[in-house]
């Protein structure tokens, strides 16, 4: 007859760590690439914040300011545009293998009234997807996928 066990048997706990080992191994490359998908998601709407903030900054203190790029395309900031100062907490990082490819001839400089000058692009990669923030005359920022 049958003896009262409690428990797994070997062969059952096999099976369940086959299954696991499976889908886990399906699922990874997945989670990288979502994760690649989020960094670039992240790098354009810390881009866009970065925008709102600066147009905002250049209404509230009734000045105005100006967006710089570094070369790299991987670190933005707000200048005084009288002085050539940085606003020090301003400065923000791409993550890792996300850069601004392509921006505006020159830099885009808030007025006290919201607008912008000159009105441009800003195109933010990571390998072949890319986001564009874009800032018009009137000084609305959006964001888009390519």
């Amino acid at each position: 007859m049958y003896r009262n066990s409690q428990g797994y048997s070997l062969a059952e706990l096999v099976i369940v760590i086959a299954c696991t080992a499976v889908f886990v191994s399906a699922a990874v490359p997945n989670l990288s690439r979502l994760q690649q998908e989020w960094a670039l998601l992240g790098g354009a709407r810390l881009l866009e914040s970065s925008m709102q903030w600066g147009r905002m900054h250049a209404i509230s203190a009734n000045t105005s300011v100006k967006f710089e790029v570094d070369g790299t395309g991987r670190v933005f900031y707000w200048v005084d545009p009288t002085t050539g100062n940085r606003y020090e907490n301003s400065i923000r990082h791409l993550p890792w293998g996300v850069r601004i490819i392509s921006k505006p001839k020159k830099p885009v400089r808030f007025f006290q009234h919201g607008n912008a000058v000159p009105a441009g692009t800003y195109t933010i990669q990571r390998e072949a997807e890319s986001y564009s923030v874009v800032v018009s005359p009137g000084g609305r920022i959006r964001m888009q996928k390519n």
